[in-house]
């Protein structure tokens, strides 16, 4: 489904922030609900980000003007299941522990209520299995790693080195001889997390560093991009992105629009744009 809007600020300022919230913000129900059956040539890609809805409708525009793409996102991680997950051509991750609890109509009253993880052991399984096996795609994004588990770690190659002081980090090194990060010059996120990779085997010849960074204030330098092929499917890991207006970010948006086409073993189209205008 496709729910991604523009708004200026001429219609912020008209209706409030509250209705510009609400306008944007697909309901809970739509989010939870079982996406319509893929038909022929379409692509489906399903984001599972958690309780943070500021990343979905950051993401979902840019994964919206895939060609041919049906996207869905859940706010919880109950509604993925492998069934789900057996015909998706990308699934994109954000945070996946249980600490939040949700229900159709938002945060549930009652503790443990509708508590749900992404990271089953019949989820990891059929994560593992449509990747390697039938060519899934999967992009990790920021924190991923850090909940992920050791079986979903090694298909990613690294594991999630926390982050420290919340400060503005300068994307760099951006390897230019991948399609995802040929090109890209770097450039600087105002305030981020910057949660790092440590590699598990850095001789892994079907792994490749994409972009590493280095904090402005404590000068920390870190992996925070990487590919690997693995099977017949591939697996970007990207962990900058904490707050929404680093997925605004244009030369970020462009590493995320390749990232989704290398994931998908597709041609990489030109970039459309950007969002400028758009709102949360």
């Amino acid at each position: 489904m496709h729910l991604s809007q523009k708004h200026s600020r001429r219609t912020v300022l008209k209706t409030g922030l509250a209705a510009a919230a609400a306008l944007t913000a697909p309901k809970a129900d739509a989010l939870l609900s079982e996406p319509e059956p893929k038909k022929p040539g379409e692509l489906k890609i399903v984001g599972a980000m958690g309780h943070d809805y500021r990343l979905e409708t950051s993401i979902r525009p840019v994964m919206s003007h895939i060609k041919n793409a049906r996207v869905w996102f859940a706010r919880w991680y109950g509604p993925i299941t492998p069934e789900l997950l057996s015909d998706t051509d990308l699934l994109i991750t954000y945070y996946a522990g249980d600490s939040f609890e949700w229900s159709p109509s938002g945060l549930a009253d009652t503790p443990g209520k509708n508590r749900a993880s992404l990271y089953t052991e019949e989820n990891v399984a059929a994560i593992k299995d449509n990747i390697v096996n039938r060519g899934m795609g999967w992009i990790a994004v920021h924190n991923t790693p850090w909940f992920a588990g050791d079986e979903l770690n090694t298909l990613l190659g690294a594991d999630c080195i926390l982050h420290k002081e919340i400060q503005p980090v300068i994307i760099c090194g951006l390897n230019q001889n991948h399609p995802i990060t040929k090109g890209i010059e770097p450039f600087i996120i105002q305030l981020d997390e910057q949660f790092g990779l440590f590699l598990r085997n850095p001789d892994d010849p079907d792994l490749t560093v994409l972009f590493k960074s280095q904090g402005v204030h404590d000068k920390r330098w870190t992996i925070q991009g990487l590919s690997a092929q693995r099977g017949k499917g591939r697996v970007v890991t990207l962990t900058p992105g904490h707050y929404e207006w680093t997925w605004y970010d244009v030369q970020y948006q462009e590493i995320m629009w390749r990232a989704a086409h290398w994931a998908m073993n597709l041609p990489i189209e030109p970039f459309y744009g950007s969002f400028d205008d758009f709102i949360w």
